[in-house]
């Protein structure tokens, strides 16, 4: 009497791979759009501590200041 190799000969191995694929490109690409919102949310504070930098060594006026500042926020 042979044994019942539950399907794992010819394509069987393809209904397994197919979907472990699908769910590690979804966590994929959830873990990428996370890291992509911390990401932009973290350049926004750098962009105003690098002109907060600039107004504090004099290199732009206070009016520019201001008005930067309010565009970047």
């Amino acid at each position: 009497m042979m044994g019942y190799n539950w399907g794992m000969d010819g394509w069987g191995w393809l209904f397994m791979l197919v979907p472990t694929l699908f769910w590690a490109s979804l966590i994929g690409v959830a873990v990428w759009a996370v890291l992509s919102q911390a990401g932009s949310a973290h350049r926004g504070t750098d962009a105003l501590e690098v002109l907060s930098g600039r107004y504090a060594r004099g290199d732009i006026s206070r009016e520019e200041y201001l008005e930067r500042r309010r565009d970047l926020s």
